[in-house]
């Protein structure tokens, strides 16, 4: 829920006036209006060297839960994006200690825990969630951002003003001025670290907080990270007792998440993700209501059958006894999505997702609904892209084994990965990215494969810039750039072999793909455009960290078939288990299918050209391109030649020529 801006002059900076800084918080707040439309709120100091601003999506304590919060003698201000789950335990146990609280929000907890326990509050937090505190005695501001980065948090300094928001075009109102980072986009930082497409605008690390000083220093620190069991370790438990104990952390999980004042519905694909879900979150309303009809909604690619997952979804809903609103998606429809979607998410996009969430959301706010539960965060979790295979058959797995678990040969590993190579078919991927061997080849600073997959998707052309540009930039290092913004100790527990090779690859993907890019699009930015509020229990961090330690075959189950030395590969084996009671035969059986529209096409007559192309035709053009300054034009204006004239797809929903789409025309070219 929520949208904050905070703006902090340290000593030696020369602070606007009170009204002037409250002008500033005001229209930076009007830029993301939409986050929270039930109310806003600003702060500013008597000195005028901190102001904190916050627009309010009502979710929890309707009457009284407006911000800034403050404690009872005024010395500690704060405003706090998201929601804390289990508030309820934690202020029945402050209260009984002495502490005093204003009103039954969540968020107030991030107030008095601080006065009890100063920075170590972060250990009681539990969801999805960013803060800015003032603390006005010691004359800092303590920052902070939820485990996985499900709420967005940006920071950057403007004429020596530290501000931190939710999005970074709510700096403009504040005076910030916008600046491509080329070298970022060269190499596609957004994805891979800290970094994104503006220039000194950062992203605050998932499971980090930030401390600014008086003196002007941020000193940023992580204070949680995900971490795995060393491969050679014989789990306590037995499989019954892990499958059941995953179980019960989800529905723990997903009972924490419907505590709402306001209506909430789930979001349903044919997933087996969304439909555990659905399928807890309904027996949690029937022990309240026999009669109970849980709200779900679907986006359904229509004119596409083979990937159409709304036939799936309403069988479950059927299963289920649900209400399926339906949200058809056309080319058309998703076309005229993708300039807001970007708009929104401020990042690169390569990909229909985030304009087909975007539909969704905004069906959903129509509905008069402004919480639902999702299954994201699960294939990050549980193993389930179809890459990850490619780092699990590299390294026996001894933990599964003192299970009990049939696992292949080394032989019969080798003979899989290289029919997983042959049936798959990325051209992008070398033979040595499945090597089982770590000493055939380079492989930079991880062995793991996982990292070269992702060259389809999210890596450009380097033609596609100036040469001057990459003169000055050097040129693109994509998965170089993805590894060296992993952890220094999670690459050395990849190189020694003390970790498998799929839980680097699980981290990997959690700290780039879903942690920098999906939650971003897919969740918090497309939904909040709405002023929806996206809760994701796959992502409840004592499921993740009980998950994470699991052995790594009961992700990724290998099952030998009837011909001796054959095997095949079940993904996200140990959740269909666990979640089995909840879901359909037809889902739990179901192998993953990537979730991603395809465009129409082709068209009804040849001389006509589809959405997408007329979008493409209308918004490339040569003044446009060279006005950004560092794209070759003759290279972009022969592929959308190209494209026009033959318009072909990539697989898994992306654009074509994707890197013609990636920057938000919006920003820059009107």
């Amino acid at each position: 829920m929520c949208g904050l801006i905070s703006a902090f002059y340290p000593d030696g900076v020369c602070p606007p006036s009170m009204g002037d800084l409250k002008r500033g918080l005001e229209a930076s707040l009007e830029i993301i209006k939409y986050r929270g439309p039930d109310s806003r709120g600003t702060y500013v100091s008597p000195d005028a060297r901190c102001g904190l601003g916050h627009v309010r999506l009502s979710i929890i304590d309707l009457p009284t839960g407006q911000q800034p919060l403050s404690d009872e003698d005024d010395s500690i201000y704060c405003v706090v994006t998201g929601e804390i789950y289990d508030h309820d335990r934690i202020r029945t146990e402050m209260e009984s200690q002495g502490y005093s609280f204003k009103s039954k929000s969540d968020s107030e907890l991030v107030v008095q825990l601080y006065k009890r326990d100063g920075f170590n509050l972060l250990f009681h937090l539990r969801g999805e969630f960013a803060f800015v505190l003032y603390d006005v005695k010691r004359r800092l501001q303590f920052v902070a951002r939820d485990r996985f980065g499900i709420k967005p948090l940006y920071y950057t300094v403007s004429n020596g003003c530290i501000m931190f928001g939710s999005e970074m075009k709510t700096f403009m109102g504040l005076g910030w001025q916008a600046e491509w980072d080329v070298e970022s986009i060269v190499n596609n930082a957004d994805f891979c670290d800290e970094r994104t497409v503006f220039k000194g605008a950062k992203k605050l690390p998932a499971g980090y907080y930030a401390i600014c000083r008086a003196s002007g220093d941020i000193e940023t620190q992580a204070y949680w990270d995900l971490s795995y069991s060393a491969a050679t370790a014989t789990p306590s438990s037995s499989i019954d007792t892990m499958i059941s104990t995953v179980r019960n952390l989800l529905v723990d999980a997903v009972r924490l998440r419907l505590r709402a004042d306001v209506p909430w519905a789930v979001y349903l694909s044919g997933g087996i993700d969304s439909s555990s879900v659905a399928g807890i979150a309904t027996q949690f309303l029937r022990e309240k209501d026999p009669n109970a009809k849980l709200t779900t909604f679907t986006l359904a690619y229509v004119e596409d059958p083979s990937t159409d997952e709304f036939p799936l979804a309403a069988r479950t809903a059927e299963y289920l006894g649900a209400d399926l609103f339906k949200v058809e998606a056309t080319e058309a429809k998703l076309v005229d999505m993708i300039e807001e979607s970007i708009w929104h998410s401020e990042h690169l996009t390569t990909t229909f997702h985030g304009a087909g969430k975007l539909l969704l959301s905004k069906a959903v706010h129509a509905a008069g609904y402004k919480v639902v539960l999702s299954g994201e965060g699960s294939d990050e979790v549980f193993a389930g892209y179809w890459y990850f295979p490619l780092d699990y058959l590299r390294d026996p797995d001894p933990a599964a084994a003192s299970l009990g678990v049939s696992l292949p040969s080394e032989t019969d590993r080798r003979a899989l990965s290289d029919a997983y190579h042959a049936a798959t078919c990325i051209p992008q991927l070398s033979q040595n990215a499945l090597s089982l061997q770590k000493s055939d080849g380079p492989r930079h600073l991880l062995n793991i494969s996982s990292p070269l997959a992702q060259i389809p998707l999210w890596n450009f052309d380097t033609t596609m810039f100036r040469p001057e540009i990459l003169e000055h930039t050097g040129t693109q290092g994509f998965v170089r750039c993805i590894e060296e913004g992993i952890d220094i100790r999670v690459r050395q527990n990849s190189v020694s072999g003390h970790w498998h090779s799929l839980n680097v690859s699980l981290y990997m993907i959690a700290k780039s793909l879903m942690g920098r890019t999906l939650l971003n699009i897919l969740g918090d930015r497309n939904d909040m455009a709405h002023a929806v509020e996206s809760r994701v229990p796959f992502l409840d961090h004592p499921l993740v960290e009980y998950v994470s330690n699991l052995p790594p075959s009961l992700k990724i189950m290998p099952i030998e078939e009837d011909q001796p030395g054959k095997w095949s590969l079940v993904e996200k084996w140990i959740l269909r288990q666990a979640m089995e009671p909840f879901v359909t035969e037809e889902v739990y059986l179901r192998k993953k299918v990537p979730f991603n529209p395809p465009p129409s096409g082709p068209p009804k007559v040849a001389s006509d050209q589809l959405p997408l192309q007329k979008h493409l035709k209308a918004r490339i053009i040569q003044a446009n391109v060279e006005r950004l300054g560092f794209l070759n034009w003759p290279l972009i204006r022969d592929l959308l030649a190209d494209f026009l004239e033959f318009r072909t797809f990539p697989a898994q929903g992306a654009f074509p020529c994707s890197h013609l789409q990636v920057l938000d025309l919006r920003w820059f070219l009107d």
